[in-house]
């Protein structure tokens, strides 16, 4: 180590007392979400099986530093509060995205069409921006980054933080269009719901950021930065050391070797989970945790060309240089479009991505799913908003699709690595477990 350099904690993984690297899958994978309450209700479960008093000691001054790790932001706390702070931050969240939209006249246009598309007299895009709006906003808080219990739901499967995001991003850009003139009285109630609502779209995005962008406060006040924050001050080197070494002096007055493997097993979920979140800048899994991430970056860079009648114009440049019948443009831009996402995926970004598992061994996994996921979200908003004249020309629709595919394509790679490695099983592995259950019940039908 240089001198005058914080040491390498990263670099550092737990050891049996021989040195040796300690199997942390024994019990619970290191790779498994780990939370503040997980890693004290285990301490606890080792005290109750010692009657040591120097052990029960060296098991509280443990505790206390693993719950220090989670107050700096090093571990999850593992449970996000509510309160009047992230009502506000989402109002400010609201108002900052909401606000750029409020001049463009394509906010009419769009409410035009999801009203007056009706399905035997049912408002269908109006009912289907609604269902995106809550899907949206609950993908971004319950289904992106890392597990984190939210312990309040409404009629018990509705978290009421997603509700509190919904209804404070409903009423702030209801407010926001009736003081700058773009809804009234001269509307009908309706009409002005369907401005409010489009709107809201963008809303309720930035209220959601906006609350979890902040982190989160532990009961005692004391703020939690998100998870994925860079962590290499000395205050938080300093606490992943006393980790290590509390751990040390732990093991040194452990006499039961059950209790020794129990605390390896503790040792090694509560340092790597320390390691990753403070200093981790590491990408292997492809969660679906990932895919919602995507999802939610390529809503978020996509809107703002949804409103824009350059999209046509751009759509139409592409379809007009064509060799032979092939649309050449329209290819050179999709290989444009993947090439950059591979950038920033793999070379340029601000995460270390690394290729696992390739579809056919060469397809990178994460790199067609964000592809895949943003031409989806592309397509699905340009319908429902009516930006592709109700798809009467195939060819022209796509090319618009395309254009919005671009830049949407960009925010799901970094709305899918900027927040770290997610938590939770490898979607390769989920997806041989549904198939192993499918199986299951075949075989017991």
């Amino acid at each position: 180590m240089v001198p005058g350099e914080p040491p390498d904690v990263t670099a550092r993984r737990p050891t049996d007392r021989g040195g040796e690297p300690v199997d942390s899958t024994a019990a619970a994978s290191a790779d498994d979400p780990v939370d503040v309450d997980d890693l004290v209700g285990d301490l606890r479960a080792l005290a109750a099986g010692v009657d040591s008093p120097t052990v029960h000691e060296e098991i509280g001054e443990a505790t206390a530093l693993v719950r220090l790790a989670g107050a700096r932001g090093l571990i999850d706390s593992g449970v996000r509060r509510l309160d009047l702070r992230d009502a506000a931050e989402a109002l400010v969240g609201t108002v900052v995205f909401a606000s750029p939209l409020l001049v463009e006249g394509g906010i009419f246009d769009i409410a035009t069409h999801v009203f007056g598309t009706r399905v035997a007299g049912l408002p269908v895009f109006l009912l289907a921006n609604v269902a995106f709006v809550v899907l949206m906003t609950y993908a971004l808080v319950e289904w992106t980054g890392r597990d984190r219990e939210d312990p309040h739901r409404l009629a018990g499967v509705l978290p009421t933080r997603v509700v509190m995001i919904l209804a404070v991003s409903f009423l702030t850009t209801g407010a926001l269009m009736a003081v700058w003139g773009r809804v009234g009285p001269w509307l009908t109630p309706t009409e002005a719901l369907a401005r409010v609502t489009v709107l809201w779209t963008v809303g309720a995005l930035g209220a959601a950021l906006g609350d979890i962008v902040s982190g989160d406060e532990l009961a005692d006040g004391t703020p939690v930065d998100p998870p994925g924050t860079p962590g290499n001050d000395p205050d938080q080197v300093d606490v992943v050391e006393s980790l290590h070494g509390q751990f040390d002096d732990l093991h040194a007055v452990l006499d039961d070797e059950g209790d020794r493997q129990a605390l390896r097993r503790i040792e090694a979920r509560a340092t790597r989970a320390a390691a990753d979140d403070g200093f981790g800048d590491h990408i292997d899994k492809y969660t679906s945790r990932d895919v919602a991430e995507a999802f939610v970056g390529s809503v978020f860079f996509a809107i703002p060309l949804l409103v824009e009648d350059g999209v046509y114009e751009v759509a139409d440049f592409l379809l007009s240089l064509s060799v032979a019948g092939l649309p050449v443009a329209v290819l050179a831009h999709a290989t444009f479009v993947v090439v950059t996402v591979a950038a920033i995926l793999y070379w340029t970004g601000p995460q270390d991505v690394e290729v696992t598992r390739p579809i056919f061994g060469v397809v990178p996994r994460r790199l067609l799913g964000i592809a895949v996921v943003a031409f989806l979200t592309a397509a699905a908003l340009m319908t429902m908003w009516g930006r592709l004249d109700g798809w009467q020309d195939p060819a022209v629709a796509l090319a618009r699709i395309s254009t919005v595919w671009a830049v949407a394509s960009f925010g799901g790679a970094l709305g899918d690595i900027l927040p770290g490695e997610s938590s939770g099983a490898d979607i390769n592995d989920q997806l041989a477990d549904l198939g192993d259950r499918v199986a299951d019940w075949d075989d017991d039908a």
